[in-house]
């Protein structure tokens, strides 16, 4: 009976040993490192973008941003208070010009990041870079990625891939952006979008394949941000004529 038993642990370890695992991407960036000044200032701040006005569009994570499809490709930029994200992994060129052929805009641009310090602690060093670049607005956005095991549990910070074909899994991904005068630092917006996935892990394979279900859920989000900010864009070309 013992040797029975013994020989039921050792196949389950075995089993387990051999299911690969996913480890979901570290967070998104906090936006509260681009609120830095006090209240007062805040009232104070008025657009001051000239039009058309060019854009600047720059994705921002968490500090020392981690995923899958970075640790393979590189692409993260930084450390402090968050990172650039100088690869388009989810942003499709179709999604970009979409804002590029707006009424009032100007054109729209990435920063580089030869432009960029290594030590990142606020808007300041976005808003100089775009400056330089002679960009009126800089659109920020981030993701915020988490995996759920259903649809009301914590998130999960490991996946076991291909153990289960009952498993299901929920992907939810919150898409937020800000739009910001380069010379102020005034918020003429802010969108979000939200999208969610589901599936069973014994799907996903390997790695790579639970990172592509990562990504499609992240460039349905981009692309309802995208929709947000073509819906709102006449209010703010009126609110910036409006000097408010």
């Amino acid at each position: 009976m013992k040797t029975y038993r013994f020989i039921i642990v050792a196949m389950a370890m075995i089993i387990v040993s051999g299911c690969a695992t996913y480890i979901p991407p570290s967070g998104r960036a906090d936006f509260s490192a681009f609120q830095s000044q006090s209240m007062q200032e805040s009232f104070a701040a008025k657009p001051a973008a000239a039009f058309p006005a060019s854009i600047a569009a720059v994705r921002i994570q968490a500090s020392r941003y981690r995923s899958h499809f970075t640790e393979r490709e590189g692409g993260v930029h930084g450390r402090g208070r968050y990172s650039v994200i100088t690869v388009k992994e989810v942003e499709d060129a179709a999604d970009f010009e979409r804002i590029a052929r707006l009424p009032q805009v100007g054109g729209l641009i990435s920063i580089s990041t030869l432009l960029l310090p290594e030590n990142l602690t606020s808007d300041r060093e976005l808003r100089e870079s775009a400056a330089r670049l002679k960009a009126d607005m800089l659109l920020l956005y981030t993701f915020d990625t988490s995996f759920h095991e259903n649809d009301a549990s914590v998130a999960l910070n490991i996946v076991t891939l291909g153990l289960s074909p009952t498993r299901r899994v929920f992907v939810r991904v919150a898409a937020s952006a800000l739009l910001m005068d380069t010379r102020t630092g005034f918020i003429y917006a802010a969108f979000e979008a939200n999208e969610k996935r589901q599936t069973l892990t014994n799907a996903w394979e390997s790695r790579q394949s639970a990172d592509r279900a990562r990504q499609d859920a992240e460039k349905a989000a981009f692309k309802q941000l995208i929709a947000e900010f073509e819906k709102n864009w006449p209010k703010i070309v009126e609110r910036a004529h409006k000097g408010a």
